[in-house]
């Protein structure tokens, strides 16, 4: 495992005041779920000139929950890294 820099430890510094909760939340639900959700449910209807919207909601609960765990991932990580230096 990595330590961080110092420049990398003010940064983490400043986006933990936000919590774990509303990071994974942001970082996880939002900006993964409904980015990629927006990504395929664009990609679905340049390629078949329609969209289904079943699939973006079930799209959004997939890349959501993914996302969710990613972001739970990175912020463990990056304690941890933020901990050890």
């Amino acid at each position: 495992m990595s330590h961080m820099n110092e420049q990398q430890a003010n940064k983490w510094r400043k986006t933990r005041t936000m919590g774990k909760a509303k990071y994974v939340m942001y970082y996880g639900v939002l900006l993964w779920g409904v980015l990629l959700t927006a990504i395929f449910t664009g990609l679905e209807l340049l390629t078949q000139s329609v969209y289904n919207v079943s699939w973006m909601y079930i799209r959004l609960a997939v890349f959501g929950s993914v996302g969710f765990f990613i972001a739970n991932f990175r912020w463990e990580s990056r304690e941890k890294r933020f901990q050890s230096r």
